[in-house]
């Protein structure tokens, strides 16, 4: 089954906003659907608009300017008129009730609500920052939970410990372009941020790195090694698996965690992981570990080789 073509779902669109421009829609529906749940998914969405999401403060500018006069002066006009003429078209066919009153009274909270939202975007525009900026300061947290650098002792190798938070994949590429020479990355790390491990994972393959792990790799960890050239274990380290959850300290929207466990167990198909194998990696609950033995990461090609020195 395929859907409508692309002429129609256009038609079907323009049929919508049509209906609800025109009053034509039913009240409640005008109301709770095209008003009060689209202007709540809009506002949840400015906060987009400004850091830490974007940085430079000539894409903020620009990007508040566009966000306001798409979604708060033509998507809002389009909300309100529908709205006030569903209430006519109510009052036209039932006569005046509570519910054209509670309508009006919601009109106007939504005003109030965006009006204040606007306001305070605009605002952050033209005040002069107060100290360190709010995402610089959350950088530097983040960057202080891990640590990612040549090893003193084997200036090929690169050492990365504590957890995957947002800039590692960032950092990594420019390590990566500034020392062409490494050839491998030294894991240990209980896991952290699923996409960035997910875009380690993807420079490690670009560059041909082989990996390492002597201590502990577990959640995102463990996908940032499976993509090693070569995998080696050190004879005291430990792949630990689990089901993927997302907890974090920032809005995190239409996450589909099965969806983001699949796209892994692709990703650890085509690393030649094995089947059996790959049906055990997200049976664990995310507050549990699996610790598979070396011997059941080696049978189904998880690990290549193990390392007889600890380190």
């Amino acid at each position: 089954m395929t859907g409508p073509p692309p002429a129609k779902r256009r038609g079907l669109l323009a049929g919508y906003l049509g209906a609800h421009w025109q009053g034509r829609q039913s009240l409640a529906w005008s109301f709770w659907v095209n008003l009060v749940l689209l202007r709540a998914a809009i506002l949840l969405l400015d906060r987009f608009t400004r850091p830490p999401f974007l940085e430079d403060q000539a894409v903020v500018a620009a990007v508040t300017v566009a966000f306001f006069l798409v979604f708060h002066v033509a998507v809002f006009a389009w909300q309100v008129v529908g709205v006030v003429r569903a209430c006519d078209a109510y009052q036209s066919d039932f006569g005046v009730s509570g519910l054209t009153l509670i309508a009006y009274v919601g009109i106007a909270g939504a005003v109030a609500v965006t009006l204040t939202s606007t306001v305070g975007a605009f605002l952050l525009l033209f005040r002069e920052p107060e100290g360190e900026p709010e995402y610089l300061a959350w950088e530097r947290d983040r960057a202080a939970r891990y640590h990612l650098a040549p090893d003193p002792q084997d200036p090929t190798l690169l050492r990365f410990t504590g957890t995957f938070e947002l800039g590692v994949t960032k950092k990594l590429t420019a390590l990566l372009q500034a020392r062409p020479d490494i050839r491998g990355i030294v894991l240990d790390s209980p896991g952290g941020h699923v996409y960035e491990g997910r875009g380690v994972a993807k420079l490690i393959l670009r560059y041909g790195l082989d990996t390492f792990v002597f201590r502990l790799c577990s959640s995102a960890c463990t996908t940032a090694f499976i993509a090693g050239k070569v995998r080696v274990l050190g004879p005291e380290g430990r792949l630990g698996f689990h089901q993927h959850w997302m907890d974090a300290d920032y809005p995190v929207y239409l996450v589909d965690e099965e969806a983001e466990m699949q796209k892994d167990l692709a990703f650890y198909e085509a690393q030649g992981i094995s089947e059996g194998f790959r049906e055990q990696v997200f049976v664990t609950p995310h507050d549990g570990l699996w610790f598979p033995s070396v011997e059941e990461m080696r049978a189904a090609g998880v690990v290549d080789r193990i390392s007889e020195t600890p380190e």
